[in-house]
């Protein structure tokens, strides 16, 4: 993680940078695994928003509190950590609701906007389905699953997953 509120000649530099976690190989982890890596990162989050943490410097008191902003990666760590289905699924986009079968629809006006609140909504539904079967029916519908991230009061998936510019613009 990196802290956007520095100048950006130091935000990367090694000891700006806070390495959340180490996810093992061979394999990706699916979103179950992920999102037990993500739930300590999470925990951590939310004292730091809701209470925050108080440094004292020079022996003033001051208070600071933390947010996960964007979530900025590859496509397939993005579906999987802010719980959209694959970029090759029926609900292929996580800013709109176009299915594939009108991947060709350019026409803007008939592309209705997620909702962080319908988001939410659908995804709590997913994590509280009794059966896996009830949770597939779900999320083939919908192409959403429940994500930790969620758990933030301020996370909005539909705004705060962003694609990073080295896989979208020089990648392609």
């Amino acid at each position: 993680m990196i802290c956007l509120n520095l100048p950006i000649h130091l935000r990367y530099r090694p000891e700006n940078i806070y390495l959340v976690a180490i996810i093992p190989g061979p394999k990706e982890p699916d979103t179950t695994q992920l999102n037990h890596f993500l739930r300590p990162l999470v925990d951590e989050m939310l004292v730091l928003w809701r209470r925050g943490l108080v440094f004292e410097i020079d022996s003033v008191p001051l208070l600071v509190r933390a947010a996960i902003i964007p979530l900025v990666c590859d496509l397939p760590a993005l579906r999987k950590a802010a719980g959209f289905a694959g970029h090759q699924a029926n609900h292929f986009c996580s800013f709109c609701e176009l299915l594939k079968v009108n991947i060709n629809d350019l026409d803007r006006s008939h592309w209705s906007r997620r909702t962080w609140e319908e988001h939410l909504h659908i995804a709590t539904q997913w994590r509280d389905a009794p059966t896996e079967a009830a949770r597939d029916k779900i999320f083939k519908k919908h192409g959403l699953r429940w994500s930790e991230l969620l758990r933030l009061d301020y996370w909005d998936p539909t705004q705060f997953a962003v694609v990073d510019a080295m896989h979208n613009l020089f990648l392609g």
